[in-house]
Protein backbone atom coordinates (compact mmCIF):
# COMPACT_ATOMS: atom_id res chain seq x y z
CA UNK A 1 0.00 0.00 0.00
CA UNK A 2 1.44 3.35 -0.86
CA UNK A 3 2.05 5.68 2.13
CA UNK A 4 -0.22 8.41 1.32
CA UNK A 5 -3.29 5.31 1.74
CA UNK A 6 -2.26 4.35 4.86
CA UNK A 7 -1.96 8.57 5.49
CA UNK A 8 -5.83 8.69 4.25
CA UNK A 9 -6.86 5.39 5.93
CA UNK A 10 -5.63 7.18 9.16
CA UNK A 11 -7.58 10.04 8.32
CA UNK A 12 -10.70 8.30 7.73
CA UNK A 13 -10.35 6.85 11.07
CA UNK A 14 -10.04 10.10 12.88
CA UNK A 15 -13.36 11.18 11.10
CA UNK A 16 -15.01 8.32 12.05
CA UNK A 17 -14.22 8.73 16.18
CA UNK A 18 -14.89 12.45 15.18
CA UNK A 19 -18.76 11.94 14.16
CA UNK A 20 -19.69 8.79 17.15
CA UNK A 21 -17.71 10.67 19.83
CA UNK A 22 -18.83 13.22 18.95
CA UNK A 23 -15.53 15.32 18.84
CA UNK A 24 -16.70 18.48 17.58
CA UNK A 25 -13.03 20.36 17.81
CA UNK A 26 -11.01 17.54 15.58
CA UNK A 27 -14.29 17.38 13.87
CA UNK A 28 -14.10 20.78 12.52
CA UNK A 29 -10.13 20.78 11.74
CA UNK A 30 -11.08 17.91 9.54
CA UNK A 31 -13.40 20.34 7.66
CA UNK A 32 -12.92 22.49 5.13
CA UNK A 33 -13.97 26.34 5.43
CA UNK A 34 -15.98 25.80 1.77
CA UNK A 35 -16.92 22.75 3.04
CA UNK A 36 -19.93 21.13 1.20
CA UNK A 37 -21.45 17.61 2.93
CA UNK A 38 -24.94 16.05 1.26
CA UNK A 39 -26.37 13.87 3.91
CA UNK A 40 -28.52 10.41 2.85
CA UNK A 41 -31.60 12.69 2.73
CA UNK A 42 -30.78 15.36 -0.13
CA UNK A 43 -30.07 17.79 3.01
CA UNK A 44 -27.21 20.05 2.16
CA UNK A 45 -24.83 21.29 5.23
CA UNK A 46 -21.39 24.18 4.91
CA UNK A 47 -18.97 23.04 7.44
CA UNK A 48 -21.17 25.28 10.47
CA UNK A 49 -24.48 23.98 9.22
CA UNK A 50 -22.87 20.65 9.73
CA UNK A 51 -21.21 21.31 13.08
CA UNK A 52 -24.18 22.28 14.45
CA UNK A 53 -25.81 19.68 13.25
CA UNK A 54 -23.77 16.75 14.97
CA UNK A 55 -23.83 18.46 18.06
CA UNK A 56 -27.27 18.77 18.10
CA UNK A 57 -28.05 15.21 17.16
CA UNK A 58 -25.07 14.00 19.89
CA UNK A 59 -23.29 12.77 16.79
CA UNK A 60 -23.52 9.55 14.99
CA UNK A 61 -24.23 5.85 16.77
CA UNK A 62 -22.18 3.91 14.75
CA UNK A 63 -20.54 4.07 11.32
CA UNK A 64 -19.46 0.69 9.35
CA UNK A 65 -17.56 0.93 6.10
CA UNK A 66 -15.89 -0.95 3.79
CA UNK A 67 -12.19 -0.37 3.03
CA UNK A 68 -12.74 2.53 0.38
CA UNK A 69 -11.32 2.78 -3.03
CA UNK A 70 -8.31 5.65 -2.96
CA UNK A 71 -7.85 7.92 -5.88
CA UNK A 72 -4.83 10.41 -5.02
CA UNK A 73 -4.22 13.28 -7.86
CA UNK A 74 -1.61 15.70 -6.09
CA UNK A 75 -3.45 17.47 -3.35
CA UNK A 76 -6.59 16.21 -4.26
CA UNK A 77 -7.86 12.46 -2.84
CA UNK A 78 -11.00 10.72 -3.23
CA UNK A 79 -12.48 8.11 -0.88
CA UNK A 80 -15.34 5.82 -2.26
CA UNK A 81 -16.85 2.73 -1.25
CA UNK A 82 -20.07 1.46 0.44
CA UNK A 83 -20.80 2.48 4.44
CA UNK A 84 -23.50 1.78 7.06
CA UNK A 85 -24.45 4.47 8.95
CA UNK A 86 -26.39 4.68 12.53
CA UNK A 87 -27.40 8.07 13.39
CA UNK A 88 -29.95 9.28 15.76
CA UNK A 89 -33.15 11.23 14.25
CA UNK A 90 -33.30 14.72 15.80
CA UNK A 91 -36.75 14.65 15.84
CA UNK A 92 -37.45 10.99 17.82
CA UNK A 93 -34.12 10.43 19.04
CA UNK A 94 -34.61 6.92 17.56
CA UNK A 95 -31.76 5.40 15.70
CA UNK A 96 -31.81 5.03 11.52
CA UNK A 97 -29.62 3.04 9.68
CA UNK A 98 -28.41 4.92 6.55
CA UNK A 99 -26.77 2.04 3.97
CA UNK A 100 -25.11 3.65 0.69
CA UNK A 101 -22.48 4.58 -1.31
CA UNK A 102 -20.27 7.35 0.33
CA UNK A 103 -17.84 9.81 -1.42
CA UNK A 104 -15.87 12.03 0.25
CA UNK A 105 -13.05 14.54 -1.55
CA UNK A 106 -10.11 15.97 0.77
CA UNK A 107 -7.64 18.39 0.10
CA UNK A 108 -4.20 18.20 0.87
CA UNK A 109 -3.47 21.75 3.07
CA UNK A 110 -0.82 22.64 5.04
CA UNK A 111 -2.29 21.92 8.29
CA UNK A 112 -3.34 18.45 6.93
CA UNK A 113 -5.85 16.62 4.64
CA UNK A 114 -9.35 18.51 5.20
CA UNK A 115 -13.01 17.39 3.39
CA UNK A 116 -14.58 19.47 0.72
CA UNK A 117 -17.37 17.10 -0.02
CA UNK A 118 -19.01 14.66 1.70
CA UNK A 119 -21.92 12.85 0.46
CA UNK A 120 -23.94 9.35 0.89
CA UNK A 121 -26.19 8.19 -1.42
CA UNK A 122 -28.48 6.23 -0.10
CA UNK A 123 -28.98 2.34 -1.78
CA UNK A 124 -32.87 1.43 -2.91
CA UNK A 125 -34.44 -1.09 -0.49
Amino acid sequence: MKPQFSELLEFEQQRQQALTQPDLILLESLLAEDLVHIHSTGMVHNKQQFLTHIERMGGFSAISRDTPEIRLEGNIAILAGNTRNTVRLLETGEEKVRFGFSTLVLRRTPPGWQIVLSQLTPYQT
